[in-house]
Parts: C-alpha cells; structure tokens; sequence
C-alpha cells in the first residue's frame, strides 16, 4: 500500500486536547481552592491558565477540522510552505 493510497484518519483532531485540558484544569483549579494558604495556589493557577488554552486550543481543533498542514499519518507536515 502506497502513501497515496492509504485512507485518512477520521478521528477529529483535538479530542484528546480537549479532554486532557479539562481534566487538568479542574484537578489543579480545586487544589488551589482547597489550599489554606494564598501564596503557595499561584503555580496551581497557572498550571490551570495553560490547560485552559490546551482546552481551547483542542476545542478549535475539533471546530475547524483538519488543517492543510496536517500529515495524513499523523503529526504536521509543512512540506517547504
């Protein structure tokens, strides 16, 4: 089977970020409320500011679809563009 030939995944790009992104922010969101003290939750705010982008950023993906960069065997392929 050649590289022309094989078919295209057709799972939707960016599920897994969205999922992964979610799940960290709300575990690091109720840490750093349940923790007594105020200055030792801002790691934990950040650590949910990042995965709230990885959420975003896996929730565009899913919305958009695939890109024209995307290699049809996985990873990104820019091709000299």
């Amino acid at each position: 089977m050649t590289y022309e030939n094989t078919p295209a995944p057709r799972r939707r790009p960016g599920l897994w970020l969205v999922l992964i992104g979610a799940v960290v922010a709300i575990v690091f969101a109720v840490l750093a409320l349940t923790i007594s003290s105020e200055s030792t939750a801002g790691p934990f705010w950040i650590v949910v500011g990042w995965a709230g982008l990885v959420f975003l950023f896996g929730l565009y993906r899913m919305i958009r679809g695939r890109s024209s960069l995307d290699h049809r065997r996985g990873g990104t392929d820019a091709g000299g563009r």
